[in-house]
């Protein structure tokens, strides 16, 4: 085997490409041919789905300011009257539409310009910030919306205003007087004010709104309908339009002053206001604002949403799938099965070939139609390291990480350049690598199996058979403890051209390492079971090492270093946490490092970490059991020194009298693996932390019972 590969164990040879009819969404799906995008997208990251968005926010957002603009003018122009009128002034009923035309021009493209903004900002934030700051995203979205939007709405708003109050007859007039009189700049008068009142308002009002809509739906356990849409949206304008009214009298008194100076700036205005009429009136026309502002935002999601369901779906552009959809329903209806929260319905599930309903597969220790029935006697299940902790990551990411291909997807041995392996899927391993920073690819191989076990047996298999003497078979070696499976893939296949010798420090010092035995040496880092980053004890010219680095990612273990070993293996099944179902990969990486991988290894590393918290917490109080110690090292991908959070506990029993740790654990139910299976002494158990929440709450509760038998304390339990 050549010195400078790279053996990255991928699980799968084929998968599903980006290139190929792999639609990315079974909930929304991508349309196509849409303003000169004539590809199918098949992520939101595409610039097709960004120019998607821009698309619909600008139409819908014109057509439905426009719409609402004519239908609550006379409202505002009373609003603007009053605002304008001191104390005893004579507010005029008639004209209420003049300047509708001229403003209409102007609130076209205004509107479009808003929810043009408005919309791309908001979902690229909303993937970039956490769940827990969306309120920002949406703040910052309708901000920078207004923002824009003001370089048309400023001058819209000044001759539709000065028009309100009787000052000028048409809209053109308006203009080349304004212009005439006061200069360009005229046209632009109140501009600080007005983005005084409007940036607060637009953030505020559509955070409002979103907020509400979010703590609705999650009240409701469903989407809105119509009517609930605006009901919230009108809470939210009238909430909004009342805390603004102050900012809205002060922007309305600075555009229609014209060319005098009644007011020199903002704080001028907002003293002699107070100074002449009083504080109270400043918040003059707050009914008809509110009740404005209550309509408009009201009317205006309507429509945006009545104008976006045209487009989306009876537009002759519109991309709509045809023998996706019984497909898309299957999953749909299997993912749509809750099982209590404590089991999964899959679309392959037994009976679904017999016609029924996916039925529900319950997690260990529940049982019953919807694993609704917990089994009080039921053993605790920390001996397999399934990694399904990642598996609330993907729910919430069902849009993007769903896949679905056609039945005739890829029959084919080889791919069209003539290889047998996805260059794709490779150029993605790459990349996930580069952004982790745990492995050097650069003049590297990448070599596919179906699973590390598989490589790792190739390796060894291909690195014994350069020893010539049949009567000396090369020696396997790795560090106690080790994982069993060295031992037993050498054993099963029991090949003529290499022994299990142990561990590889008992080696070296013992007097058959002659410096001519051919060694091959396995290094595990992170090491299973006790998560230890090793390093190669044996060196010299008679040595070859093979390096398992299947848990060398963020969720377990600081990156202290990218590795460039000759020979280094790693398993996605421990990136994506798809140790079973390994179709796809491809796609599934992409959406790992499509955020640079923030926001799957920020969850599992979060999860890890507070697993961990809680298991140190409970048997820091025994003296009966211990934990591995590894001293807190800096992690290159979160830039800071952090605690290791290992697959695996490592758990020593400390009693003299307690010689099989692992008998203990099982005696309370609480299944792990016992330590001489590492080659290590039975004193050692090891209980894995990286199974589904439900085996983890339940392997908490038997060791809090087990701890709180101990006479030191019971009661802190």
């Amino acid at each position: 085997m050549d010195s400078d590969i790279v053996s990255s164990s991928v699980d799968q040879s084929r998968t599903a490409m980006p290139d190929s009819l792999a639609f990315k969404s079974i909930n929304d799906p991508i349309k196509n041919k849409i303003n000169g995008c004539a590809t199918i997208c098949v992520k939101q990251d595409d610039p097709c789905h960004f120019l998607r968005v821009l698309y619909e926010s600008l139409i819908t957002g014109g057509l439905a300011g426009v719409v609402v603009e004519a239908a609550l003018y006379p409202i505002d122009t009373i609003k603007t009257r009053v605002q304008v009128a001191r104390d005893g002034g004579k507010i005029i009923w008639k004209g209420l539409y003049s300047g509708l035309g001229g403003n209409l021009v102007g609130v076209l493209p205004a509107s479009a310009l808003f929810f043009g903004v408005y919309e791309p900002t908001k979902q690229k934030l909303l993937k970039v910030l956490p769940e827990n700051l969306s309120a920002v995203a949406h703040l910052a979205a309708g901000a920078l919306g207004g923002a824009v939007s003001s370089i048309v709405r400023v001058p819209t708003e000044v001759v539709k205003q000065r028009m309100q109050t009787g000052q000028f007859a048409s809209a053109p007039d308006a203009v080349r007087l304004i212009i005439a009189k006061e200069g360009f700049g005229g046209m632009y008068a109140g501009y600080g004010s007005f983005l005084l009142r409007d940036l607060p308002f637009d953030a505020l009002q559509f955070c409002v709104y979103e907020q509400l809509r979010i703590g609705y739906k999650l009240a409701a356990k469903r989407d809105l309908n119509d009517p609930e849409n605006a009901m919230l949206g009108a809470f939210a304008g009238a909430v909004t339009g009342v805390l603004t009214t102050p900012l809205d009298v002060i922007k309305t008194r600075l555009m229609v002053q014209g060319a005098g100076t009644q007011y020199k700036g903002v704080s001028d205005c907002i003293k002699t206001i107070i100074r002449e009429e009083g504080s109270s009136a400043l918040w003059k026309g707050m009914g008809p604002r509110t009740m404005q502002k209550k309509l408009l935002l009201t009317v205006s999601i309507f429509l945006n949403l009545v104008f976006t369901v045209h487009i989306l779906y009876y537009s002759s552009t519109t991309w709509n799938p045809t023998w996706t959809n019984r497909a898309a329903a299957e999953a749909e209806t299997a993912a749509s099965s809750s099982c209590s929260g404590h089991g999964r319905a899959y679309v392959d599930g037994l009976g679904v070939l017999d016609g029924q309903k996916p039925s529900c597969e319950c997690n260990n220790c529940y049982t019953g139609k919807d694993c609704s029935v917990f089994l009080n006697d039921c053993p605790v299940d920390a001996n397999s390291g399934d990694p399904l902790f990642l598996e609330p990551f993907w729910m919430r990411q069902a849009v993007s990480s769903a896949v679905l291909v056609s039945g005739w997807h890829r029959m084919s041995y080889i791919y069209q350049d003539g290889t047998y392996v996805s260059r794709e899927l490779e150029k993605v391993i790459r990349k996930l690598h580069s952004v982790v920073g745990n492995a050097v690819t650069d003049n590297r191989f990448v070599i596919f199996g179906s699973g590390t076990t598989q490589l790792l047996a190739a390796a060894v298999h291909a690195l014994s058979l350069t020893n010539s003497s049949l009567s000396s078979p090369a020696r396997l070696l790795t560090s106690i403890p080790y994982y069993a499976m060295y031992k037993d893939q050498a054993e099963f296949f029991d090949s003529a051209h290499l022994k299990f010798e142990g561990d590889a420090s008992a080696w070296k010092q013992s007097e058959r390492n002659d410096n001519t035995t051919q060694v091959i040496e396995v290094v595990t880092s992170p090491n299973n079971p006790d998560g230890k980053l090793k390093r190669a004890v044996l060196a010299g010219s008679n040595v070859k090492t093979v390096h398992d680095f299947a848990y060398y990612w963020p969720y377990f273990t600081p990156i202290t270093h990218p590795v460039d070993e000759d020979l280094s293996l790693f398993s996605l099944s421990k990136t994506t946490g798809h140790a079973g179902s390994r179709f796809g990969w491809g796609l599934l990486l992409k959406v790992v490092v499509g955020d640079r991988g923030d926001d799957i290894f920020n969850f599992g590393y979060g999860t890890m970490k507070k697993r961990w918290e809680i298991l140190n917490k409970i048997l820091s109080i025994s003296t009966r059991f211990s934990l591995q110690a590894i001293n807190p090292e800096y992690c290159n991908y979160f830039k800071k020194v952090r605690e290791f959070t290992p697959s695996y506990a490592w758990v020593k029993c400390e009693r003299p009298v307690d010689t099989n740790c692992y008998e203990i654990f099982r005696a309370v139910k609480i299944t792990g693996r016992n330590g001489n299976v590492f080659g290590s002494e039975e004193r050692f158990v090891r209980l894995s932390l990286i199974r589904s929440q439900d085996d983890f709450d339940q392997l908490i509760d038997m060791l809090k019972k087990l701890v709180s038998e101990e006479a030191v304390g019971a009661d802190s339990i």
